[in-house]
């Protein structure tokens, strides 16, 4: 097996990362950046449309077959409902590779105060590079042809690291069966639906065919700064990813990538009550092993860990006050993400590679917010994967992101609303990057015709915000 090299550097990693809490901040501060079926053919990127923001199309390239990872028949697969390591073996390809493939991403949904979440989370704050593929080049409908339905949730990543001491060829193929996928990179041998074929917020899948390869210089990855969302993802000492098109230059990069829309609905219930007091419950047979309650204005923030939630349980908590630093806040917060992800099986430059991309989103945009650790049941459900050849060990570390609207944010929006003279008397950029949802919520509670026409206008204006 091939895992030996990276766990004693992982060993190494958490040594050299486990500093103080306020240290650790101070880095952050400054430079932390933030199938397919197997049976059913998937058009190329070239003969669909798909392109870069260069206009090169993507190409076809492939090899046949593969392993379903996670325990389905006929893999040799096993997964623990609320685990989230996969031990692969026996199946159709003969026995596990030895390659670690370890995943991490998150998904978004703004819920209203009575739990319901609310549609138009297609919105961006920390936008990616201009070479990564998409399917469309507008970001209004976020880089989808056509958006046929209100998005719920926004799949904000995933990345999938591959630890190979060897060159290996490797084909990834992901279903999205009630989503779809709308950048990516590097890109791809294929994807549904093809180009102008979007019905519906369903039916996406994505394949890669890749070459791993520990030969490969960091320095042949296309050029972002340090301040770019997309830089903190590369730190990681895993192994490079080469996918080589019909024609053109060959793309390297630490990982794939991919994000995307969705319209499934978390068995996560939350409410929050005219007191403050906030309710959750796990609405699944899968326990979900660390959730997070996050509160931050312009000066600090509030970081409550709420531990286990069990299933079928509730916590309910108080809405934190803001009683901590900035530094503080920062610092307590990563360290506990970090140690709670690397139990999922991430290595430590991996959770904290997570931690240091979403810390601008996650820890400093004001507002009240739940983090919690997706039970591993559930990313099989949304984002059923497969990798040929059968990695020996498969993490999969997903995380839930939930915005809480709260009773006086919802009531003072709608009292706004009311008193303006008209719709450009509100200003949408004061509303942030969930102004959409939030106007959504608007229009539920209103009832005066002027207001609701002017709340209709702003929530269009806010549907074509990037």
């Amino acid at each position: 097996m091939t895992t030996s090299l990276p766990k004693v550097r992982n060993q190494v990693w958490s040594t050299f990362t486990r500093v103080s809490p306020a240290v650790f901040a101070v880095a952050c501060i400054t430079g932390c950046g933030g199938v397919t079926d197997a049976g059913n053919a998937v058009p190329s990127a070239s003969s669909a449309g798909g392109t870069n923001a260069g206009g090169t199309p993507a190409t076809m390239g492939g090899s046949a077959g593969a392993i379903t990872v996670g325990g389905s028949p006929g893999s040799g697969g096993t997964v623990s409902s609320g685990g989230a390591v996969a031990s692969v073996g026996g199946g159709s390809s003969g026995g596990a590779s030895g390659i670690t493939v370890h995943e991490w991403g998150t998904y978004t949904s703004v819920h209203a105060t009575d739990g319901h979440a609310l549609g138009g989370v297609h919105h961006v704050d920390e936008a990616l590079p201009s070479w990564v593929y998409r399917r469309h080049f507008t970001p209004y409908d976020y880089y989808f042809e056509t958006l046929p339905e209100e998005p719920l949730e926004q799949l904000e990543t995933p990345v999938l690291y591959f630890h190979s001491d060897h060159l290996e060829a490797v084909k990834v193929e992901v279903s999205f069966p009630e989503g779809l996928v709308s950048e990516w990179y590097p890109d791809a041998s294929g994807f549904l639906p093809p180009m102008n074929g979007i019905t519906q917020l369903a039916g996406g899948a994505m394949t890669w065919d890749v070459t791993l390869d520990p030969a490969i210089n960091p320095s042949s990855f296309l050029a972002v700064s340090p301040e770019e969302i997309w830089a903190p993802s590369r730190n990681v000492a895993s192994t490079p990813v080469r996918f080589t098109p019909a024609a053109g230059t060959p793309q390297t990069e630490q990982f794939i990538f991919y994000r995307g829309l969705a319209k499934f609905a978390p068995p996560f219930r939350t409410s929050v009550a005219a007191d403050g007091t906030i309710t959750l419950v796990n609405a699944s047979p899968e326990s979900i092993s660390a959730v997070f309650l996050l509160r931050t204005d312009a000066t600090g923030g509030a970081f409550v860990s709420l531990g286990e939630l069990a299933a079928g349980g509730q916590l309910t908590h108080a809405t934190p006050s803001i009683d901590t630093s900035m530094l503080s806040f920062l610092g307590a917060a990563h360290l506990a993400l970090e140690t709670a992800l690397m139990g999922t099986g991430l290595y430590a430059d991996e959770a904290q590679a997570m931690v240091d991309t979403w810390t601008r989103s996650w820890f400093q945009n004001v507002g009240l917010r739940v983090l919690y650790l997706a039970p591993r049941a559930w990313t099989e459900k949304w984002l059923p994967t497969k990798i040929t050849p059968a990695p020996s060990e498969f993490a999969r570390t997903l995380v839930g992101r939930v915005e809480l609207l709260t009773v006086a944010e919802e009531q003072q929006l709608v009292s706004d609303i009311s008193a303006a003279a008209s719709a450009d008397a509100i200003n949408l950029t004061s509303l942030g990057r969930f102004a959409e949802p939030r106007l959504a919520r608007a229009l539920e509670q209103l009832s005066d015709p002027a207001a609701l026409q002017r709340a209709t206008t702003l929530h269009q204006n806010a549907h074509s915000m990037p």
